[in-house]
């Protein structure tokens, strides 16, 4: 079992290539950790040492399959923890990030997923119903092209699953890229185009990005 510190990394090195990149530096790696450069470089060599990066030219690194899938498993736990905190508990979106990058590193895959099919069931308790319709709070629906937009909660708890696959939870920012003639909504969501159903844009609120 892998370190939560080897964990973070790949986790780290997983969002930023996420818009299309295949490489991320000692220096980007350290930034988004906040963490020294000479500590990075010195955890950056065990994870290519454990098979779980290469070197990809100067300082730069990227993940191997073995890395990739730990980083994809990480990255999920993330989303479902930041999603419950927010939803269920009413957290705000910054706190409950840093929460779930606590936690991510000790929930077992099997609790896990009992607390994905628990939001598939469970109501979004009325104060963050509330606390989402804001004077800025809108559905993805009625946004325009061009827009970007942060997600502030999502309607319909049984959707949960999907949109939690596609990337999409409660503080992500998203971009409206196309609205299409059937209505159908189409985002930018961690450098990936995603079509939306009208039904499912219309349970997912939104707020103005600052």
């Amino acid at each position: 079992m892998l370190s939560s510190t080897f964990e973070d990394y790949l986790e780290a090195i997983l969002t930023i290539t996420e818009n299309g990149r295949q490489s991320a530096t000692s220096q980007e790696i350290a930034a988004a950790l906040g963490t020294g450069r000479e500590i990075a470089e010195t955890t950056i060599a065990s994870l290519i040492e454990e098979g779980y990066l290469e070197r990809a030219g100067g300082d730069a690194v990227r993940l191997t399959e073995k890395g990739s899938s730990v980083a994809s498993v990480v990255a999920r736990k993330h989303r479902v923890l930041q999603c419950f905190l927010t939803e269920m508990l009413g957290v705000d979106a910054d706190a409950a990030s840093k929460e779930a990058c606590t936690l991510e590193h000790d929930i077992s895959d099997e609790t896990l997923e009992r607390l994905s099919s628990y939001m598939d069931g469970a109501q979004s308790p009325p104060g963050c119903m509330g606390r989402c319709r804001g004077q800025d709070a809108c559905t993805l629906l009625d946004c325009k092209e061009g827009d970007t937009v942060r997600v502030a909660m999502m309607r319909g708890p049984r959707r949960h699953r999907r949109l939690l696959d596609l990337g999409i939870f409660p503080g992500e920012v998203v971009q409206i890229r196309r609205k299409l003639p059937n209505q159908s909504v189409v985002v930018r969501v961690k450098g990936c185009d995603i079509a939306i159903s009208p039904e499912i844009a219309a349970s997912i609120l939104v707020e103005s990005c600052p």
